[in-house]
């Protein structure tokens, strides 16, 4: 495992924990964690992370570890909440804006009763209909936007999504359009807002804590 300093991810897999029990990891397996989310106006909102230090998620997404810790906390938010999309903002250096200050690869998985694919093909941004698994041989080394309707009977082996390739930085895309779709655009920035409350209750439901 590849820990850095100054890394909040790498802080939690070391047992450091700033949000107390809002980071401690909900699932973990070899290779990944699953934690609820800071910044989560929406709640369910989960992040898989791996256990090695890397900027984006895209050599992972081959990976018969990830491809476990996925189906179990996928298949646990569809039971407790329904639908779900997921999505990554990409990077690939330190401090990209892109990364929005988390330089650490994680993946968000968002309980969402509506896709957010028709506002993705208004957004003015080409949006190449790929699998997950091709995402590093599309790429480069560029950074990128990755997003998915996941399907509930699906493994990420198999999972078709969106992949916009990024000609420069653009911090919490994904982030900024689902707070507009909820009316809350003014508090869309985690940094600012944390919601500490929603991330709690998400952990707590997650292991079955009334």
């Amino acid at each position: 495992m590849n820990n850095l300093n100054n890394c909040r991810f790498c802080d939690i897999l070391s047992g450091v924990y700033t949000y107390r029990e809002i980071d401690q990891p909900i699932i973990s397996n070899k290779s990944y964690v699953a934690i609820a989310s800071i910044g989560a106006f929406v709640e369910g909102w989960t992040l898989i992370v791996p256990k090695d230090h890397k900027f984006s998620m895209k050599n992972f997404y081959n990976d018969i570890e990830f491809n476990d810790i996925f189906i179990k906390v996928s298949s646990r938010l569809f039971e407790k909440y329904g639908r779900i999309i997921a999505f990554e903002h990409g990077a690939n250096c330190e401090n990209s804006i892109t990364s929005c200050g988390t330089n650490h690869a994680h993946i968000h998985l968002v309980p969402f009763k509506t896709s957010l694919l028709p506002d993705l093909l208004k957004s003015g941004l080409f949006w190449d209909k790929i699998k997950a698994s091709e995402i590093p041989d599309k790429i480069g080394h560029n950074e990128y936007l990755f997003y998915t309707d996941l399907d509930k009977d699906i493994n990420w082996i198999n999972t078709v999504g969106y992949l916009h390739i990024l000609d420069k930085p653009k911090s919490q895309f994904f982030r900024r359009l689902i707070a507009s779709k909820l009316n809350c655009l003014d508090k869309f920035d985690y940094k600012q807002f944390p919601y500490i409350d929603t991330a709690l209750l998400t952990r707590n439901r997650f292991i079955g804590v009334k």
